[in-house]
């Protein structure tokens, strides 16, 4: 069975969930948040058992192949949005958030698997460094969905135009709070992440490989969060220039990690 064709499905499923969020804040509907919760824990059980196929884990280690990695960062960001359904009912994030996730479900069988592109992992520090950089995509994923939303917020409320969509989000106070939340965790994942490859680096071949691609795009990533960070605490910096500093370490880290990969597919 080939299980990659198992992530479109669940994508179908997470576009579903969209449209039906979507046709409910256009035409001033209801949406039950444990219904949508339902039919969003289907999608991940099937991203998850897909997942599982691909046999990630075998018996000398982890193999981490792209449509792995990608399927690992989907899953948390759905995950933490699931908890939120449960939680809170929220609906506005997942105007955004299930689009953007439901994408690359979508378009998995179309990633490059080439064998060149799949990592071997047998080391502990290894594995923890690529779980602790997944993880800090993920959760930069969740802070860039927000700052969209701050930005479309911000822009609505000077222009007063409080259409369906805007008035479906949560208030610009809480959209901010979430955002610079995430951020500070994403900075912190991400900084152990780094961290800890640069020491798998030098235990495993005796230097630092600080040229590399993903090094420098990750770093430069994690130094955008960093300054924005320090500008909101040392100023109290409150500013629409956040939500594009937001978005602009995003697509750093999105290129870091999976933009070389489909470059260097083309290219070989």
């Amino acid at each position: 069975m080939n299980f990659i064709h198992l992530f479109p499905v669940a994508g179908l499923i997470t576009t579903a969930c969209a449209v039906v969020l979507w046709r409910s804040v256009l035409t001033s509907g209801q949406t039950n948040p444990k219904s949508l919760a339902l039919a969003l824990s289907a999608s991940m059980l099937i991203t998850l058992y897909a997942l599982a196929g691909l046999e990630p884990i075998t018996d000398w280690g982890l193999e981490f192949r792209m449509t792995a990695a990608a399927a690992i960062c989907v899953l948390i960001v759905q995950y933490l949005y699931f908890l939120g359904l449960l939680r809170h009912g929220i609906h506005g994030l997942g105007l955004f958030l299930l689009p953007a996730t439901a994408l690359p479900l979508l378009g998995m069988p179309l990633l490059p698997d080439d064998p060149i592109l799949r990592v071997q992992v047998s080391s502990m520090l290894e594995a923890s460094h690529l779980l602790l950089s997944l993880l800090a995509y993920a959760i930069l994923t969740l802070a860039a969905v927000h700052a969209m939303m701050h930005l479309m917020l911000d822009r609505a409320l000077k222009k007063k135009r409080l259409g369906p969509i805007i008035q479906a989000m949560p208030s610009l106070l809480e959209v901010e709070t979430h955002m610079y939340a995430q951020v500070g965790s994403a900075m912190l994942m991400l900084g152990l992440g780094i961290l800890s490859g640069l020491i798998w680096q030098w235990e495993e071949l005796g230097h630092f490989s600080l040229l590399s691609h993903k090094v420098i795009l990750s770093t430069f990533s994690w130094i955008v969060l960093v300054a924005l960070l320090s500008l909101r605490r040392t100023s109290g910096w409150q500013n629409k220039r956040a939500g594009w500093m937001v978005i602009a370490a995003y697509l750093l880290l999105l290129l870091g990690y999976f933009g070389a990969h489909m470059i260097q597919s083309l290219l070989n």
